[in-house]
């Protein structure tokens, strides 16, 4: 299948119907149009194909589950805009697409029984198009496994990859991430060294960098992916890097920092503290405090004294007692009283770098964990 055979549809079904005709696929993206001289269009068809998909404002004629669960020919007129008919393609339960038609009569009369019929057998000889490149979207290439995965991959000497790393907050995690991944796929695995595949239940997709997109396109897709599937979606970027493994990893740990519905991010930008949480994690299982750090911990919870914050603050601040105390809006003598009360409590020397390096591990990465 191509989009050429979807593309000679959309024209014969506008020459039937006199009006042009897109087709969507369920994210609501143009996957053909027809190309008929002299038809009426507006400027919701012409932005959807300009940016190859409908415009946000009227994705919610797209997800409306009880246009997706008929069959019949619908008469979509907004304000506005052109009137169109529309009807979702199906293949047995489930909803590949569907065909817009504009008709600019639809709005004030009935439509024509023949444009009706038109549309049904368009929707009809649609369904097996559309499963057949849902069907390629579901097949993962070996290819992008290989270079997402194998360190060793061979690639072209001096070719950077990029790597975008999606997941979901859903209660049914596989199927979620196997529609993302459809999604990624259809919309940017189509160059080469290109593909999505799903690993630990989150998707990445690869693709080299020069041919990447943009923050702005993926939090774009991200969003149409939230209003597909009706759950949070998380994008975050790694790379660009001539192993797209490393790339793989940084879009993970990148990933891994986001909240659940937070806009896409890139690895650089969270590069810092994702790394500080990916620390934190590796040690989560050995205890890094020395006894001294211990014990002013458990003063702090039960009395509910603030050691640990004035010798992180200390710390923070490189020693500077002018600074650190101003960041805990304390007086520098009040400071300098509670550092000399950790050492008579608890026996915490701060004068040797290990041992404030070993502090600062302990209690900096304690609150990554």
């Amino acid at each position: 299948m191509t989009t050429a055979d979807l593309s000679a549809l959309a024209d014969a079904t506008a020459t039937a119907v006199g009006g042009a005709v897109s087709v969507m696929d369920p994210q609501g993206y143009v996957v053909a149009y027809s190309s008929e001289p002299g038809q009426p269009i507006d400027d919701v068809r012409r932005d959807g194909i300009l940016g190859k998909q409908v415009p946000a404002e009227y994705m919610a004629h797209h997800t409306d589950e009880e246009f997706r669960r008929s069959s019949a020919v619908r008469v979509v007129a907004v304000v506005g805009v052109l009137p169109r008919l529309a009807v979702p393609v199906t293949g047995g339960d489930e909803y590949l697409g569907s065909i817009w038609c504009i008709v600019p009569t639809a709005g004030v009369s009935p439509p024509e029984p023949t444009a009706v019929a038109a549309l049904q057998r368009a929707a009809a000889d649609a369904a097996s198009l559309l499963s057949q490149r849902a069907q390629a979207a579901g097949i993962e290439r070996p290819r992008a496994r290989e270079l997402l995965t194998d360190p060793a991959a061979v690639t072209p000497h001096g070719q950077l990859y990029t790597v975008v790393a999606a997941r979901t907050a859903s209660d049914r995690p596989e199927a979620a991430a196997s529609r993302l991944r459809g999604m990624l796929e259809l919309t940017f695995g189509q160059q080469q060294d290109s593909g999505a595949v799903v690993i630990d239940g989150a998707v990445y997709l690869v693709m080299r960098s020069e041919s990447a997109v943009t923050v702005g396109e993926l939090e774009h897709l991200r969003l149409r992916a939230v209003s597909s599937l009706g759950i949070p979606v998380m994008f975050a970027i790694g790379g660009p890097d001539e192993r797209p493994s490393t790339a793989r990893v940084h879009a993970q740990w990148a990933l891994d920092a986001c909240e659940d519905g937070s806009p896409t991010v890139l690895f650089d930008d969270v590069r810092v503290h994702a790394t500080l949480r990916r620390a934190g994690a590796a040690l989560s299982e050995v205890s890094l405090a020395l006894p001294a750090v211990e014990r002013m911990l458990a003063c702090d919870a039960t009395e509910g004294t603030d050691y640990a914050a004035t010798v992180l603050a200390l710390l923070a601040h490189e020693s500077n007692v002018a600074a650190a105390s101003a960041s805990l809006y304390l007086h520098p003598n009040t400071f300098r009283y509670r550092l000399r009360r950790t050492k008579e409590l608890f026996g915490l020397d701060l004068d040797e770098a290990d041992t404030r390096l070993l502090v600062w591990v302990s209690l900096r990465l304690g609150g990554e964990r």
